[in-house]
């Protein structure tokens, strides 16, 4: 019975260190082909230092796709990373996005080496059809308008006008 508990409180440890935390729910972002799309990430307090976008997969043991990370150079020019530690939110931009660009992607705040980071589950679609403005079709009407006018008489102080 003890070696039971024992791999337990082993397996239980593990779960809680070394698996993503974060956010169950996935947010769903679109953008259009050849436009720009911005991935907003928000985080807790205290944890403003080591962030970054992850496309795919991205466990802790595995290897990840990282295409922008704070403090560094973007693997893809095409993706920038801002953060605003005021609002507690980083911003990810992609510009020129591509239909390959679509797909799971994960927003990741580093804490200390013993808690696993924070993964918040993104969702990026990628349209081709950019929307289309709105236009509204007006036909004009020509009216015509009489004015009808009344003299009246004027006085005037040698007698009276008309």
């Amino acid at each position: 019975m003890t070696i039971f508990i024992s791999f337990f409180i082993t397996v239980l440890l593990f779960l809680l260190l070394f698996l993503p935390a974060g956010n169950s729910a996935v947010t769903t972002f679109t953008g259009y082909s050849g436009k720009s799309v911005q991935i907003n990430c928000p985080y807790q307090s205290g944890f403003e230092t080591n962030m970054y976008l992850c496309r795919g997969q991205c466990l802790p043991w595995e290897t990840k796709d990282i295409p922008v990370e704070s403090g560094s150079t973007a693997k893809d020019q095409r993706f920038s990373l801002k953060d605003d530690t005021a609002a507690r939110v980083f911003t990810v931009t992609i510009t020129d996005l591509r239909p390959e660009d679509a797909g799971q992607y994960w927003c990741v705040v580093k804490r200390s080496y013993r808690v696993s980071p924070d993964y918040t589950e993104i969702q990026l679609l990628v349209k081709t059809d950019a929307p289309k403005p709105l236009v509204f079709n007006s036909t004009l009407t020509p009216v015509s308008v009489q004015i009808q006018s009344t003299h009246l008489p004027l006085l005037a102080s040698t007698g009276i006008v008309y």
